[in-house]
């Protein structure tokens, strides 16, 4: 029970003020019975059962005041405060926002087949971004949302772990152009359904569907709308459901990070923007993609270029992509220009709080600036947004050794090391996740486990070059220093050609003086 709700209520409804009088009032009866009950000869018995009779009407007076009110119109019933309206007086604006909040969970795709799980996830993001403009509303991030969607928890229990009050979820099933999407709205403190409907069509009614879901929500919260809040509630970034299909799949194939997923996401994204010239998301994907390209595959200068150009069109189609900012930030990273791309990444952040790779970008920004401790903020909020994006464990182990904090190092290792086998088991495929897993395995001494899992993601992706110069890292740090100037000649043959890298690498320190090291480094 919360027992500050429940004496607020009581003051509101002035049950103390009423149990104050009553006993007021009968000790002054009991005190004068006593005094003129004698001189009138009246029996001795009447004096206890009026005492008697006040104590009973006690009880009677709490319950009549909790359930009635006297007011200048007569005797009413006591209103009942609207929810939010009680636990703003009682608990104050933290619990009003509470319930307020809303969660889209990830819509379950029952397609036949498997291959369109990117298609029920961007239908819930774009219903996440409709909704999220809107003050009166808190909605959980998209990526917070994304954690659950394998989730075994009933409605009630997802609702009190992402403290959200309201839950929408429901089911996709697309069929070549055929759609049909199911949607429910949970009140999860009443434990009620508001609504429930089912919508059909073509993939080019996606997006009146994703709006009359959006309005219905507003409908069933009682939502008010600023002009600004309707306007952008209308808003379609694109018109062209083979533009936004493609601009989807293209974004599944993004985060996987290998190169030749990257080339993929390429394509993709270059086949949205033929369908639609003038959509900004392809253009802020195709500049995260070559700007990763260039940075972990290939240092052509083309795809650097490319970079920068995408992001900047997209900008000029929607000045406030957050996605074409934190790709810009990528692009001036690359190009050294530090003050460039923080100021990028920032206003990335201004646009969406929640776009976790603009977070990732300013970390790695503060460590080379040598401001670890915000770069640590920086990599946490990663891992709180998007706690698959596992990159950041490297990023946070780093930084707290720069800082020579071995505390929060140790917790860090220990912290991934628990995270990693859950995740394969989720993305077996994940080449690079094998890979961190057994740097994280190393670190605790656990050498064998660590070449099991290395030799793993090598097999997954043997020709990819950073694959393989990851594995030249990890044959540094046990010793191995053959197998590691083995596996870096190959990654330099595939393409790594990021030469400065590799002679600041720390992982790479204990082979400074071997002759086979210089000989691949001299002159680059």
């Amino acid at each position: 029970m919360n027992y500050k709700k429940f004496i607020g209520e009581l003051k509101r409804r002035k049950v103390f003020r009423s149990a104050i009088t009553y006993l007021l009032a009968a000790w002054v009866i009991a005190q004068v019975s006593d005094v003129v009950l004698p001189t009138f000869n009246v029996p001795p018995y009447f004096m206890k059962v009026l005492l008697f009779g006040l104590i009973i009407g006690f009880p009677v007076i709490l319950v009549f005041s909790w359930v009635y009110e006297i007011s200048p119109k007569g005797i009413r019933k006591t209103k009942n405060l609207p929810s939010e309206e009680t636990d703003t007086k009682t608990s104050g604006p933290a619990t009003l926002h509470a319930k307020k909040k809303l969660a889209v969970l990830p819509f379950q795709n029952i397609s036949p087949g498997g291959d369109t799980d990117y298609f029920s996830d961007g239908l819930t993001e774009e219903i996440i971004v409709r909704l999220s403009g809107i003050k009166e509303l808190d909605i959980a991030s998209r990526r917070t949302s994304m954690q659950y969607r394998d989730s075994d928890l009933d409605i009630h229990s997802l609702g009190m772990d992402l403290n959200a009050r309201y839950i929408l979820h429901g089911t996709v099933r697309k069929n070549k152009d055929d759609i049909k999407i199911s949607t429910e709205l949970i009140d999860v403190e009443k434990d009620a359904e508001l609504w429930a409907e089912i919508y059909s069509g073509k993939m080019t009614d996606v997006f009146a569907i994703q709006e009359k879901v959006a309005k219905k929500i507003v409908a069933s919260l009682q939502l008010k709308l600023s002009p600004k809040e309707k306007k952008a509630l209308n808003k379609r970034a694109t018109l062209n459901s083979k533009a936004h299909d493609a601009n989807l799949r293209a974004r599944e194939f993004l985060l996987k990070y290998t190169r030749s997923y990257l080339l993929l996401a390429v394509d993709l994204f270059q086949e949205a923007i033929e369908q639609d010239p003038e959509y900004a998301a392809p253009y802020a994907g195709m500049s995260e993609a070559c700007g990763l390209l260039y940075e972990t595959h290939d240092r052509n200068p083309k795809w650097l270029e490319k970079a920068e150009e995408s992001a900047l069109k997209a900008l000029i189609y929607d000045p406030a992509s957050s996605e074409a900012y934190s790709a810009l930030g990528l692009v001036y990273y690359n190009k050294k220009l530090l003050n460039e791309a923080l100021i990028a990444t920032q206003k990335a952040i201004s646009f969406d709080t929640d776009n976790f790779f603009a977070y990732w970008i300013r970390g790695r920004l503060y460590r080379i600036m040598d401001r670890d401790h915000e770069a640590i903020a920086d990599y946490n909020k990663v891992l709180e947004l998007y706690s698959d994006f596992h990159s950041a464990y490297g990023d946070l182990q780093m930084s707290y050794e720069k800082l020579q904090d071995k505390e929060n190092l140790q917790k860090t290792i220990e912290r991934a090391a628990s995270f990693y086998p859950s995740y394969l088991k989720r993305n077996p495929d994940d080449a690079r996740a094998h890979q961190f897993y057994a740097f994280t395995l190393q670190r605790l001494g656990r050498v064998a486990e660590a070449r099991d899992e290395m030799y793993r993601g090598i097999e997954q992706n043997p020709d990819d070059p950073i694959i393989v110069y990851n594995a030249a890292c990890f044959y540094a740090l046990i010793g191995d220093y053959k197998a590691s100037i083995e596996n870096l000649r190959r990654a330099i043959d595939n393409g790594f050609g990021n030469y400065e890298y590799i002679r600041h690498d720390p992982d790479l320190y204990c082979l400074k003086n071997e002759p086979d090291f210089i000989a691949l480094i001299q002159d680059k």
